[in-house]
């Protein structure tokens, strides 16, 4: 059990070395290429209030992270996750430099509160919002099955669905850490494969914001584990081997949207930053988050 640990922790260090020499790399070959050009300096603040629902954003800067699962993390995860079949983190595949302009990202989900609110003040029919217990508790996440009612909220708060490379890297910063707090698993730091409550205190979905310790590095709320989140983007398993270098939207049709983040019921190989899901959701609880630009 000893060695086991000191492989998996120098394998963790194998990674994260990879990772940032991948970064290093990029952002020589950028400066040197001359490709960053003099703008007037304008300075975004960490934190905003958006006025139509009074929520918490935060900023996300511009800049590169790497998106999706490298070889050294396929070594890594044929330790952690050993039941798992190769095949399942395929469309994590390959790990590729992305870059994003600035944009700011809801701090947490949105609540029964907000959702209500949006319904209360537009009539809008909302297809598939889950208004009933144990969901609908006014700081429990909305639980919205349908991909169109959480992009209509987001349209009314005068926002937008994050793109999947957004979503990313709000979750996991520009050193392509496994979860949001870092490279090792712990349970206590978000609501998540724990069906009684014993370790996170939550049988089900838990109030937004109640795993501080599990922040990202931008200080966004349950990235890993409590809802699957909606993002604005189709799915395609084959995407990241033909993704643009730069703000990436996804494919312009598809059967199903991206899924992120895992919820309260999934492992924590769900709740890692990379990974995706594209099929259908059938019985997955899922919610949403708003993203807006800078400008």
């Amino acid at each position: 059990m000893i060695y086991a640990t000191v492989s998996i922790k120098s394998m963790i260090v194998l990674c994260r070395l990879t990772n940032i020499m991948l970064i290093i790399i990029a952002s020589i070959v950028i400066w040197v290429g001359g490709c960053v050009e003099e703008q007037n300096e304008i300075v975004l603040i960490d934190e905003i209030i958006t006025p139509k629902d009074d929520a918490p954003m935060r900023l996300v800067p511009a800049g590169d992270f790497l998106m999706g699962t490298s070889d050294a993390e396929m070594e890594l995860y044929r330790i952690l996750f050993p039941l798992r079949a190769e095949g399942r983190f395929v469309n994590e595949r390959p790990q590729h430099l992305v870059y994003l302009d600035a944009f700011y990202i809801d701090k947490f989900e949105v609540t029964n509160k907000l959702y209500q609110k949006f319904i209360a003040e537009t009539g809008y029919p909302a297809k598939s919002y889950l208004n009933r217990a144990p969901y609908n508790l006014p700081e429990l996440p909305a639980v919205v099955l349908n991909w169109e009612d959480a992009a209509a909220y987001a349209r009314w708060a005068g926002k937008r669905l994050p793109t999947e490379a957004e979503w990313e890297k709000a979750a996991r910063g520009t050193d392509a850490r496994i979860w949001p707090w870092g490279d090792e698993w712990d349970a206590s730091k978000l609501n998540a494969n724990d069906g009684t409550g014993a370790i996170d205190g939550y049988a089900q979905t838990a109030p937004v914001g109640q795993y501080p310790q599990g922040i990202s590095p931008y200080g966004v709320h349950d990235m890993a584990g409590n809802i699957w989140e909606w993002v604005a983007d189709w799915y395609d398993p084959h995407y990241y081997q033909i993704s643009p270098r730069r703000n990436p939207t996804g494919p312009p049709t598809g059967e199903y949207h991206v899924l992120r983040g895992g919820g309260w019921a999934e492992n924590y190989d769900f709740a890692r930053c990379a990974s995706r899901w594209g099929s259908n959701p059938g019985s997955l609880l899922r919610g949403f988050r708003c993203a807006k630009d800078t400008y």
